[in-house]
């Protein structure tokens, strides 16, 4: 038999208790091998409460899903298709040339008047295609503007006031003009870029929103009058087209843009696209209040109520347009909204029906 004391001794002892310490286990992980598993303790650092802070880099997962507001996408140019009608357009054209000398020479002349009219249709579309290209440029310089008035900020205040006179020379301003005028006077040496920009704002543009505002106004209202006199629905439509491609191409002009008929059908298309990808909450509030709107509208006539409903659908483009064609893009207190639009319209709708009503009952 073996000793119970002997057993004892040869079962393993308990180690006694040790206490640790930070400069320990710093030492114990200076002598202890790097691995990719095992976590070394770091002391404690202090930072400086003015040091230079740098902004965390973006993934492209963290931009935003909605798209930026600009009149002209970047697009890849179709240089086979411009080629191919170049080179349709001069054969053509030499052809018409050389036909017609002969046609002169053998008193053909119903053919030579044929040949003098296709020149006449080259010679037209050339010109009309020259003119959509000079002012798609003119597009594309707007959008150059607004990314630039965007980040004038960030800019000197001697690119500020350069920035200042290129938009002046958009908005078709002379040097005597008083809204300039009273820029320049506003304006001093002390003023940092962001004081450029706001008195940009107050002198040179918050003139055309107050007027941008009233043109909305009134063509939305003269559009939901007529819907609501019109008695064909394809009236309807071609008057609602018809309007809204005015209102739009005015309040191109408004903010110095000229814009051509296709150049015009790609804006409308980008305020379609920009009304359709607006934000949740402006649509749940807007479609709130056009609702409310309707209700109040079932007190009128049927005519009278889609009026209203198409009336407040061209004032809604309009401000998507307005937003758009602006070279300084609006800050959220200076949004402007569809209260006043709606109750104009109300007024107009309500007015227009009672009218009816008193006339039928005459």
């Amino acid at each position: 038999m073996t000793d119970p004391q002997t057993e004892n001794s040869n079962a393993p002892q308990p180690r006694p208790r040790r206490h640790f310490s930070l400069d320990d286990a710093q030492a114990d992980s200076a002598k202890r091998p790097n691995s990719d598993t095992e976590d070394t303790l770091r002391g404690t650092r202090r930072f400086d409460a003015h040091t230079a802070h740098q902004p965390l880099e973006t993934t492209p997962s963290d931009h935003k899903a909605l798209p930026e507001e600009t009149l002209s996408a970047p697009r890849k140019r179709r240089w086979g298709l411009i080629f191919s009608l170049a080179g349709v357009a001069a054969l053509g054209s030499a052809e018409l040339v050389s036909g017609i000398p002969v046609a002169f020479e053998q008193a053909r002349w119903l053919d030579a008047a044929w040949q003098l009219f296709g020149l006449g249709l080259i010679g037209f579309g050339a010109v009309s295609l020259l003119r959509e290209l000079t002012r798609l440029k003119r597009l594309k310089r707007h959008d150059k503007l607004r990314e630039a008035l965007a980040e004038l900020p960030q800019r000197s205040p001697r690119q500020a006031m350069q920035q200042a006179d290129t938009l002046r020379r958009q908005l078709t301003l002379s040097d005597d003009d008083p809204h300039w005028q009273a820029f320049q006077h506003a304006s001093q040496p002390h003023h940092s870029s962001a004081d450029i920009m706001t008195l940009l704002d107050y002198h040179l543009l918050a003139p055309r929103d107050r007027e941008a505002q009233r043109l909305i106004s009134r063509m939305s209202g003269e559009t939901a009058i007529m819907v609501a006199v019109s008695p064909l629905t394809l009236v309807d439509m071609a008057l609602v087209a018809w309007r809204s491609l005015a209102m739009i191409n005015r309040l191109c002009r408004l903010y110095g843009l000229e814009l051509s008929f296709i150049s015009r059908l790609k804006l409308f298309r980008s305020v379609l696209y920009q009304m359709a990808f607006a934000g949740a909450s402006e649509l749940a509030t807007d479609a709130g209040m056009d609702m409310l709107s309707l209700d109040v509208a079932g007190r009128l006539s049927a005519r009278a109520s889609q009026g209203l409903a198409t009336g407040l659908l061209s004032a809604r483009l309009g401000l998507r347009a307005q937003r758009l064609c602006r070279p300084l893009a609006f800050t959220p207190e200076q949004q402007p909204r569809m209260t006043d639009l709606r109750q104009d319209l109300w007024r107009q709708i309500r007015r227009l029906d009672t009218q009816r009503n008193a006339q039928s009952e005459d």
